[in-house]
């Protein structure tokens, strides 16, 4: 069977997700990239996962931290998003940046800050899955979430 996998992203494409950036590393060294695959697995314990491609030029950066920075992105930090999403480079040169315990930066402007401690990394496919368990996190009460729909950014609706 021929599986049209073009066909397949583009229906995979209708489930809406939101925006994250996953940073490692601390100061000058921080990195940055963009996911969408982020999900939360489980409460007790706290634990959230994300997903990144094998063939990714990122791949070694943000597969060897033990320790990484999760920001929920807020509607208004769409720039953000673009700036990390692709190209080799995945400086935070200029980004509003908040200083965490663990040395990875989160995002000014985030909805939700989460230090997270890698706990496992599981095979699938084309991708790894990065389980994390979330070690302690800030979030805010206002703001709409940054979303992706149908290969475009997109936003909530009242």
């Amino acid at each position: 069977m021929d599986f049209d996998t073009r066909s397949f992203r583009k229906a995979l494409g209708c489930f809406p997700t939101g925006i994250a950036v996953v940073t490692v590393g601390e100061g000058e060294a921080a990195k940055g990239i963009t996911v969408n695959s982020f999900t939360s697995v489980s409460l007790k314990p706290p634990l959230v996962l994300w997903c990144l491609g094998k063939n990714s030029s990122r791949y070694e950066l943000f597969t060897k931290p033990d320790e990484f920075t999760i920001s929920i992105l807020s509607e208004s930090e769409r720039a953000i998003s673009t700036q990390l999403a692709s190209g080799p480079d995945c400086a935070l040169t200029g980004l509003p940046l908040v200083e965490t315990a663990n040395g990875a930066p989160g995002i000014g402007g985030a909805l939700t800050i989460l230090e997270c401690a890698r706990e496992a990394v599981h095979e699938a496919g084309d991708h790894i899955i990065i389980l994390a368990r979330v070690m302690t996190f800030t979030s805010r009460e206002d703001g709409a979430p940054l979303l992706y729909f149908r290969g475009r950014y997109g936003a909530l609706k009242e």
